[in-house]
């Protein structure tokens, strides 16, 4: 009982398949809409998307789509390189791929109309969501009974208190912001408003491939909570949970805070009420922010570790024997 559990070969080695099976979806999707608008166009699309400005249904994805695609492809290399922290990655990776991808699919059958299920207004699509969420089904059921007893040296390294004390700090911070935020515009507009923008009541196809914008911005903001929490008790999958969440929260930002330098909206900023202000000033410091958990969280090699080449230092800066130091033919002659 209190056995530390690691996740065993064969199923690290199936999560990194189901991982990169997930991006490789992403990335053909990614490729469709580049052939269709362009990479400016495109980039241009994600950014408004992202900030509100509106949809062209003529692309399929959208800038979270491409943030899943790194998450996608860190989690299929680090899960072969690093057990300890496998089964929390595959684990938040599968719950992230759920909760994204399951409302997009119910949009779709309903957008279907008793038509063709998987051509529908939107060929392929309802393929792509439902094979996601299966495979986030998939990661979670990997992370959950592919987990073995831990070797001696094999558990997870948990980061430094001050670290992870510093990452957990601004983790929460960063997800309550953006949850204000979302009350702060429920009331704003109106909570029946809001709902049917934060569920995409009528609109299943805005956008494609995730769930309604109010949708994955609670997602987001779970995803940065939860992190935010395990980091502060520094718990064995700090920087598992750590660095995704600061991944996509300023990713996500990064994406708002382009719209908004393209769109020139900082020229207006002192024309502006404290509350527009506010959210004009609200992307850069998140994105700045989870920039910070990243430096924080990203692994370094521990003082004294040994290295690629063994115990003790590299070979080029070993100290050889001879007269300036060690005993040698020539010492002392």
């Amino acid at each position: 009982m209190g056995e530390t559990q690691i996740l065993g070969r064969g199923g690290c080695v199936a999560g990194s398949v189901v991982s990169s099976l997930l991006a490789a979806v992403v990335l053909g999707w990614v490729i469709r809409d580049l052939t269709v608008g362009g990479p400016e166009g495109l980039w241009w699309h994600w950014a408004g998307q992202a900030a509100g400005y509106g949809l062209r249904r003529s692309a399929y994805t959208t800038g979270e789509d491409v943030l899943l695609l790194v998450l996608y492809a860190v989690v299929a290399v680090k899960v072969m390189r690093s057990a300890p922290v496998a089964a929390v990655l595959l684990a938040a990776t599968g719950a992230l791929t759920v909760a994204l991808r399951l409302p997009a699919t119910v949009g779709l059958v309903q957008a279907a109309d008793g038509g063709d299920l998987f051509g529908g207004p939107h060929p392929g699509a309802l393929a792509t969501t439902a094979g996601s969420v299966l495979g986030g089904l998939v990661l979670i059921v990997l992370a959950a009974a592919g987990r073995r007893p831990a070797g001696p040296r094999e558990a997870s390294v948990p980061p430094g208190r001050a670290v992870a004390a510093w990452a957990g700090a601004l983790l929460l911070l960063g997800g309550a912001v953006v949850v204000a935020w979302q009350v702060y515009a429920g009331g704003n507009l109106g909570w029946e408003r809001y709902t049917a923008i934060f569920f995409g009541t009528g609109h299943p196809q805005s956008p494609v491939l995730l769930g309604a914008p109010g949708w994955q911005t609670a997602a987001l903001a779970c995803l940065t909570l939860a992190a935010g929490v395990v980091c502060l008790r520094r718990g064995p999958g700090a920087r598992a949970l750590g660095v995704p969440a600061a991944l996509l929260l300023a990713g996500t930002q990064a994406l708002i805070l382009s719209a908004y330098l393209q769109g020139s909206v900082y020229e207006q900023l002192p024309l502006l009420d404290t509350p527009s202000q506010l959210a004009l000033v609200t992307p850069p410091v998140l994105c700045l922010l989870g920039l910070v958990v990243l430096a924080l969280l990203v692994p370094r090699p521990a003082p004294g570790q040994p290295g690629p080449y063994g115990p003790g230092p590299a070979p080029w800066q070993a100290t050889g024997p001879g007269p300036y130091d060690n005993p040698g033919p020539y010492n002392g002659r």
